[in-house]
């Protein structure tokens, strides 16, 4: 039989799939689930079925269930946040929902070649068996797949650690303080090789909406979910209660309290105390060099670690205001403790994000370098604080400095999703599509609701003229970041280079709404009318973008610019981009709202001012 799912051809004569003429890899027991699947789309597959028809009743564990289910969605283009071919029904099972084309085979010759089951029928009765005997043993013990295939199929437990509640009346007060334990906590389980841990900067995307169907819908995959409740009285005394919970069997794994003073630095080890507890329920065992991690106090001076704590909570509101007062925050806890190392790799990512969306590059990248060296000074090895700087690099166009940095993070620490998207910039600026993608998939399964992963992502596709993924990516994110106008507002762009202007100008239109006062979400929405021909739109859009108060990119601006065919005007603000050094110039040789322009001699010195010139592209590193 052979049937036909979107562009993808599954036969299970051949046992194959092909995508037009390319052949999709896939484990054997992968695609026998996806046919299984396939066979009985009618109904909800429970996971007890699957594992009777596919493994024959063997001792396999849901882990392995749902990492084989992960490799079957991607083999047709799917995947856990989507479900368009294959349905999470949490606690039940599976079902194919994708619609399916049965195709007839085509009419094979009478005479066929003689096949290994017409020869073993030809061998004498007891020969015949006993080789049977043989090739079952062989098909039942021998490990499936390939060795790339088993290491991609990760089974460790896969956890996320939900911001921690407050309970009492002064909740509004001490929950800064409590999303700080969970920062840690999730830190510490990071640490612990055994387990794979959701990031902070996805966990946190949960903390107005803890539900459990919240949570399947947007990260299908995980196993387990930690929790806990926060109480502190008026004595400075403290009470973590803690509940983790297995997401794929609908139970309670483990529970504990936690009593300590905030007043007093023994309250550290709680955070250490919660990793190990939930690593031995999980009976993951913690290996020596991860204790001595785990045992790591952030600073021994309480005052600075208040000062940090409201840091991190005016960093994580990601306003421009925000972001300048976890400035100045974190520089006050790094006077009271030089050696406060999460404090400057803190404070490097404030700038960072300042440097990226909110004020001239040129101005703010040598306070990013500042406060990175001085947390590589206290801990040479800070794979954080080589990732931001790393990014950093690629987005003013040192490109040979953001090579070096960026495989310097990964050396140091392999899981860090900003070093992925680091990378993603960089081939996108380089030309190198097939290192974007490749750098996207890890970035996304790493931190799969990063919110500058959500944004820059959609941009590194769109700018290498990936335009179609680009657009699929941005809706994808829009799904699991409603919020967010930026992604809207990027997403506008990929829409109008598709032709789709009524979808762009909503896009932007949403973003406009979301980012009230934004000058990028202005001149999103410009771009978007002039792609649709609006052209009389576009200059009140701009003076209404002139008269904000936020940065206005001069790159975005002269491609506005460029739509009214004021192609002088473009290049003197593509000049002043780079006196800013703009970010987004890193995309000035593949961007295509700039292809009519590519023959102006000033376009190619533009390029090689970027670093991005014939010359230059050669030797660059891959």
């Amino acid at each position: 039989m052979k049937y036909l799912i979107a562009d993808f051809e599954i036969d299970t004569t051949q046992f194959q799939i092909t995508l037009g003429t390319t052949a999709v890899s896939v484990e054997p027991k992968v695609f026998d689930l996806l046919v299984y699947l396939i066979e009985n789309r009618g109904r909800l597959i429970t996971r007890d079925e699957l594992f009777d028809k596919i493994w024959a009743g063997r001792e396999v564990s849901d882990t392995t269930l749902s990492n084989h289910v992960k490799s079957a969605r991607k083999a047709l283009g799917d995947n856990g946040d989507l479900q368009q071919v294959i349905k999470t029904v949490r606690g039940r099972g599976y079902q194919f929902i994708a619609e399916v084309l049965e195709l007839p085979l085509v009419n094979q010759p009478q005479s066929q070649p003689a096949t290994v089951l017409n020869k073993l029928q030809s061998m004498p009765k007891l020969v015949f068996a006993i080789t049977c005997l043989i090739l079952l043993i062989i098909a039942y013990w021998w490990p499936t797949g390939t060795t790339q295939l088993d290491v991609e199929s990760d089974t460790r437990p896969y956890i996320l650690v939900v911001p921690f509640s407050v309970s009492g009346g002064d909740s509004e007060k001490w929950q800064p303080f409590a999303d700080q334990i969970t920062r840690e906590v999730i830190l510490k389980l990071r640490q612990i090789s055994g387990l794979r841990v959701i990031p902070a900067s996805s966990a946190f995307t949960f903390k107005d909406n803890k539900s459990t169907e919240n949570i399947s819908k947007k990260l299908p995959e995980v196993d387990y979910l930690l929790d806990a409740m926060v109480s502190v009285d008026v004595n400075q005394s403290i009470q973590i209660s803690t509940e983790l919970e297995s997401l794929t069997k609908d139970n309670l794994i483990w529970n504990d309290h936690y009593n300590s003073r905030i007043d007093d630095t023994n309250f550290f080890s709680v955070q250490t105390d919660i990793a190990a507890s939930v690593s031995d329920a999980l009976k993951v065992v913690i290996l020596a060099k991860e204790q001595s991690a785990l045992a790591e106090l952030p600073t021994t001076n309480l005052k600075a670690y208040e000062l940090y704590v409201a840091g991190q909570k005016q960093l994580n509101l990601l306003t421009y205001d925000s972001l300048k007062r976890s400035v100045v925050l974190f520089s006050q806890a790094i006077k009271l403790d030089p050696h406060f190392e999460a404090a400057y790799v803190a404070k490097a990512d404030a700038f960072r994000i300042i440097m990226s969306y909110f004020e001239k590059p040129v101005e703010v990248l040598p306070d990013v370098v500042d406060s990175v060296l001085a947390a590589l000074e206290i801990r040479p090895d800070s794979a954080e604080a080589l990732s931001s700087l790393g990014l950093a690099y690629v987005f003013a166009w040192r490109w040979e400095d953001a090579w070096k940095v960026l495989n310097a993070a990964r050396k140091e620490d392999p899981n860090l999703a900003l070093t992925e998207v680091g990378f993603a910039l960089y081939y996108s600026g380089i030309g190198d599509v097939e290192g974007v993608y490749r750098s996207l998939e890890k970035a996304n399964e790493l931190d799969p609701l990063n919110i500058e992963l959500a944004d820059w992502g959609h941009w590194a596709l769109a700018m290498i003229g990936e335009n179609t993924a680009a657009i699929q990516w941005a809706k994808n994110q829009i799904q699991l970041h409603p919020e967010v106008g930026l992604i809207y507002s990027g997403a506008s762009v990929s829409a109008s280079l598709s032709g789709d202007h009524e979808r762009a100008i909503a896009l932007a239109t949403k973003g406009v709404s979301l980012d009230s006062g934004s000058p990028y979400a202005i001149l999103a929405l410009a771009q978007s009318y002039g792609h649709a021909g609006m052209l009389d739109k576009i200059p009140l859009l701009l003076e209404e973008a002139k008269q904000t108060d936020g940065f206005l990119c001069p790159y975005e601006t002269a491609i506005t610019h460029l739509l009214l065919n004021q192609t002088d005007k473009a290049f003197e603000l593509f000049n002043e981009a780079i006196a800013y050094r703009s970010n987004c110039l890193v995309f000035t040789r593949f961007d295509p709202r700039l292809s009519h322009i590519k023959s102006d001699p000033r376009y190619l010195a533009l390029l090689t001012r970027v670093g991005l010139d014939d010359g230059a592209i050669r030797q660059y590193p891959r």
